[in-house]
This record gives structure tokens, sequence and C-alpha cells, in this order.
């Protein structure tokens, strides 16, 4: 059965709770229909936990979410999808500083990780997806991004983010069946009244919409402006008041007049579905001049309620607007000047011209005027509109999203070549273990019988054209070394990093020494201390081996003991100090895998009299730049080299041909030299 997890905010009060609330209740909707299709899971990381859940939603919660740490452990154990509902960047740090579910651990890296697939859902605002954005992605690599509108999967699309996009709508309901009145000091049943709502952020137009109502009502009395918002860090209710104030005294009227009248009412903070549903009930016109909308609730429940709407006119919101229910407000796509991260001034948005939506408040205000009934008609268009395109219901909405998940699992990606897919469905399951024991017995024998190239990186390496290399070791197992991967990052199956010699971050959004493209090798990692603790926080690996620090081996190094065999992977995870990569994870891992063959490219070790790090050649140059400069003791070359001759003799002894293909390796003269 396809298993599916789903992450999202559900226990928040941002619109991307509220649309996490609407897709879970649609998954829910589809199963109720179609049972055993899938089976569900909810992983909440808990940002700002809302007050005003409904006893339906904290019932759908408790149907889904994980109980305990154990129960994610038991179901991601076997092949599943995540489906992430966030901002991108948000999974890099929600473990760190957010909450999750009940009695759960901050697990979304975790779950992310071991997913075998991994769709992210996503609205966005600008005609340019954030650099941020598009190097989360990189990191995380999507199978698909899922977006509520057309407009945003062109976004993607022409922004070449590399992964396919489908288009999977909000469900619009109506807020509630019944209505509870606010206590409110003015009759609104006696005045034009023009209803907004959203959260308070310049991208939601408050300034435009206030300019254009005080410009063309400002000293009007039977006209009223009702705002219903909430704030953020940056805005409490005293700063959205002052805001309002500064906005509508921009205004100068006609004949040098100010705004007097007080006909704009501010609702701040958050009130029932049932007092929202009071709201949408008394306006007579919804308004809002959003600079950019991945969807835009709020219009939809507006039109969900019979409401006329005032609208810009572009942005995702489009798709559902009936053209006889809405006043568009024309404008321009201009350079986006938010300057609040991740809004670059890369991206344009929309601006919503003060002029036309002054228009459009006096067309609305005059049918009003004349016949009220004509605008009440207009928003029956509206809804009907959505309800007879069948689309956005909770049924149909939760069937879109399972096609469009289910469809990832039918495109599992295929290699041509057989031992990268052998690779890939490894990688798939080392995934899902919690310990190196578990992985390293699923890679013994993986490789029975295969020849096997090293890539190091001593000068060697780039004798010869690398596209020649490439050409030359087809059909054979590949292991890179360090920096080796990057120029051979296509054709290698492993690649091995410690903990020094790394390269500067790739970037400084997502500090990566290595980079790993889809489909990439089977990254195994060492180092003398923990994991991170000398790299990158985000640095990938699918296996990690605890290297012996030196100084509390009592002299015990593999090039002076010889204990070649006790060190086998099959007998433990232990590695001894080589001192080297080579001899601490490299050449064991190949034993592992049942190797026949190892051809050794770049395993040079230079000269046996170098004394320090700096004269120690690499094919990539001097070392001074990188994080961790590598250390090189005294003896170390030369203990190396003179050990060589042994470490030979115990791979022949285990069947195992190794060879060099150097000519300025200066191991022992006993291992054959080849070309390739």
């Amino acid at each position: 059965m396809i298993k599916i997890v789903y992450a999202s905010q559900f226990r928040d009060s941002s619109g991307y709770a509220v649309a996490a609330r609407g897709y879970l209740n649609a998954l829910d909707s589809f199963l109720e229909e179609n049972p055993g299709a899938f089976e569900l899971k909810a992983y909440t990381a808990i940002l700002s936990p809302s007050s005003k859940l409904t006893e339906e939603e904290k019932n759908l919660l408790n149907k889904y979410e994980f109980c305990d740490d154990e129960e994610i452990e038991e179901f991601t154990n076997s092949e599943y999808l995540l489906l992430w509902h966030f901002p991108p960047p948000l999974a890099l740090f929600a473990d760190e500083r957010f909450k999750a579910c009940k009695n759960c651990s901050p697990s979304l890296r975790k779950i992310l990780y071991k997913a075998e697939y991994n769709v992210n859902f996503v609205a966005w605002e600008t005609s340019k997806i954030p650099k941020e954005w598009q190097e989360t992605y990189e990191y995380f690599q999507p199978d698909k991004i899922i977006v509520p509108c057309e407009w945003n999967k062109k976004v993607f699309s022409e922004n070449h983010i590399g992964s396919p996009c489908d288009v999977v709508p909000h469900v619009i309901e109506g807020k509630s069946n019944e209505k509870i009145s606010l206590q409110i000091p003015v009759d609104l049943d006696k005045k034009f009244v023009v209803f907004t709502a959203s959260q308070w952020t310049t991208r939601k137009g408050f300034d435009k919409l206030i300019q254009a109502f005080s410009a063309e009502f400002g000293n009007s009395e039977d006209v009223i402006l009702v705002i219903k918002t909430f704030g953020s860090i940056t805005h409490n209710d005293e700063r959205i008041r002052n805001e309002i104030k500064a906005y509508r005294n921009s205004i100068l009227l006609r004949g040098n007049k100010k705004v007097t009248t007080n006909n704009i009412m501010l609702i701040p903070g958050f009130i029932s579905n049932e007092n929202m549903a009071w709201l949408y009930d008394k306006s007579d016109l919804f308004a809002l001049l959003s600079r950019g909308e991945g969807f835009g609730l709020t219009i939809a429940e507006a039109l969900s309620q019979e409401k006329p709407v005032m609208i810009s006119a572009e942005g995702g919101h489009i798709d559902y607007v009936e053209d006889q229910a809405a006043f568009y407000v024309d404008g321009m796509w201009d350079t986006c000047t938010f300057s609040v991260p991740p809004y670059e001034s890369d991206g344009d948005w929309f601006i919503p011209s003060v002029k036309s939506a002054r228009k459009q408040l006096r067309k609305a205000y005059n049918i009003w005027k004349e016949s009220p009934s004509d605008l009440h008609k207009m928003g029956e268009k509206g809804r009907k509109y959505i309800q007879e395109s069948g689309e956005y219901n909770k049924y149909s909405v939760g069937k879109k999203m399972f096609n469009s998940l289910k469809d990832v699992f039918s495109d599992k990606e295929q290699s041509g070549d057989p031992i990268k897919q052998k690779v890939l469905d490894i990688k798939r399951e080392i995934r899902k273990c919690s310990t190196t024991e578990e992985k390293v017995e699923i890679l013994k024998d993986a490789f029975r019988g295969e020849e096997c190239v090293i890539l190091a990186t001593g000068t060697s390496l780039t004798e010869k054209d690398p596209e020649y290399i490439k050409e030359r070791l087809k059909g054979k197992l590949v292991l890179s070394v360090k920096q080796a991967y990057d120029l051979y990052k296509d054709i290698s199956h492993f690649h091995f990093f410690n903990c020094a010699n790394l390269p500067m971050y790739k970037s400084n959004t997502i500090p990566q020494h290595y980079v790993y493209d889809p489909g990439g090798p089977i990254s195994v990692a060492s180092s003398n201390y923990l994991p991170g603790q000398r790299w990158s926080k985000y640095q990938k690996y699918d296996l990690f081996f605890k290297i012996p620090i030196r100084t509390e081996i009592n002299d015990q190094f593999l090039c002076k003991t010889g204990e070649y065999e006790k060190y086998l992977l099959k007998n433990t995870i232990q590695r001894p100090c080589g001192p080297g990569i080579m001899f601490e994870t490299v050449i064991y891992m190949a034993v592992h895998l049942g190797v026949k063959k190892i051809t050794a490219i770049g395993y040079d070790l230079s000269d046996p009299e170098i004394k320090k790090a700096s004269n120690h050649k690499h094919f990539f140059g001097d070392t001074k730049d990188l994080i961790n400069r590598g250390d090189v003791l005294g003896w170390e070359m030369g203990a190396n080299i003179e050990a060589s001759a042994g470490a030979y003799e115990w791979l022949k002894s285990k069947g195992i041909e190794f060879e060099l293909a150097s000519n300025k390796s200066v191991l022992s003269d006993t291992i054959p030299r080849v070309e390739i």
C-alpha cells in the first residue's frame, strides 16, 4: 500500500496552516470514499499555535498525527512519500526552532531524509523564485512540486527548478453556516460595507485599498471599510492602527480638504468562524488588493459566501474567480520592494492602481445605491462558478492531490547503468536503517565479482583527460575520494570524505562541502569527531565511521601493526587509524563490497621524505584555502609506503588484484603499475 506522510504547520494560525488543514481534510474525504487507497500520517511542526481550532479540526489532527517517536520510526521504516507543506527553507531549521506534535521529538529532517520520495507543496507571490528557495530545492531534491494555481506553475516552470510541477487548488468552503454577531458601534445594515481580511503585511495591499477608499469616500457617511486583520512580530495592534491613519492621512481631498470622517473600522486579532461568517454576511463587497497571491484564501471564502470581490487583476486567485463576480483592479508588474526575506528585488509583483481601485469602488457603490440585489447576484454567480467547476470541494481536491502523489511512485527513477541502479536501490535501503551496522550488512558483497576503480587526489589523477578516463571506466564500480568526486561526480558510485582538507562551501545559504545531484553516490564520511563537529551540519552523507584520535591509540596505527584482517567491516565497524582515509574506510569498503580487482588512480603519496602538509601534493593544488587543513605526521608517508607491500599481499591473499594506474606513485614496487 502507498504510504504518505503529510508534514505541515497543522496547529498554527498562519495561512499555510489554514491551507494545510484544508488539504488534510480533503485527503481524509478521499479516503472515506476510497478506503485503503493509501495510508496517511501527519507530522506537525508547531510555530505559532492557534487557540481557535474547531473541534472538527482537532478530531482530524488526532486521527492522523503521529502519537510518538516510536510510531514515527515504525512508519518510516518502509517505503513512503513525504509531502512537506512549508516554505522550502523552513525545512532546514524547523527541528531546531519549533516543537512537534504531541509526544514527538522534532523530526522533520529525519523524515525527509528517510523518505523514498519527497514532494513540496508551496505557494509563491512574485515572478522569481528566491535564490534561497532554489538552493533548498537543490539540497532536498524534491520529486515534484505542487502549487495551488496555474500562475505559480508558470513561475516555477520558468525558473528552472528542475522538478516537475502540478497544480492542486485549495478547498474552497464557506466559513460557517452559523453566524454570530460582533458587538460593534456601527449599524452595518445602513451602510455600503467594504470588507477586507488577511494578515497585515505589505503584500496584501492594505495601503492601496485604504488610499483608494479614502480618496473616493473619505468623508462619506454611508460607506465604511471594515478591516479584519492580525499582526505579526513586527506589527502589533497599535502599529497597525498608526499605519491605517498614515495611509488615510496621505490623501488630500479636492479643495485641500483632509479626510475627517471616521469611516474605517479595524477588527484586530483572531475571531471565530461564526463571527467571520457574520462579517461576510454584513458586507456588500469584499476587497483585497494583493501585490501577489498564490491563491488568496479570503478571496475564495468571500466568493463562497456569495460576495462580489474587488481584487487585483492578476495573480493566483484568477483561476477560480468568475468575471461577472469581480471588480478587477488594474495595475502593473514592477520590482518587488518589500525588503523582507525572501522577497528579492529580482522578482516582480503586481502593483494595483489606486486610480483603478477608486473607479471600481465607485462602480460597486453605485450598484449598491441603485439596486443592492444586483451586487448579491454577482456574489451568487461567483459561488455558482466555483461549485459547478467541481474542482474545489474536499473530495475533488483530495482526489487530485492523491493522483499527483501517486504519479511520483509510478515515475520511480531507473538507471540504464546496472551498477548505478544497484547503488540507487541500496541507497534507498540504507536510508531506512537506524544503525551503521545495519547499513554495513546491506552493503556486504553487494558488488561481488565487480572490478573497482578508486579515484584518489594525487597529481596523477589529472594526467589524462577526465572524459577519456570516464570512457575507460564504463562498466566498473567507481569509488571517488574527497575532491576527486568534483571531477567525476557523474560516474562515481561511492564517495568518501573525512574531516581534513574539506572544500570551501559551495553556497553560504546551505553550506555544504560536497553537493550531490539527484541519484548521486553512496556517501561515506569519517572523522575523529562526532558527525558535523568538523564540517557543516548540512553536509549530506549516508554512512559515518568514527576514526580513533591519534593520541589515544598507543601508537597502534594500521600501517605499523599490519592488522588488516582485524578491521574487515564484516568483523567490526570500528575503524583503525591508518593514518589516512585510504586504509581507514576506502579500501576496506571495496573489500566489503566483494570486488575482485582494485585499480587506483591518483594514489600517489608523493614522497617518503615529506614532513609537512604543505609539501603533500594534490591534483587540486594547495590546501591552504581548505577547511580543516590536514596535517602530516613526520613519519607518516614513509610508514605508509613501507606498509603498502604488506597491504598488497594481504589483498592478494583474499583473491583481490590491486594495481596502480600512476607513474608517480611511490607505493611499493611490488604493486603492479598499469595504463588506463
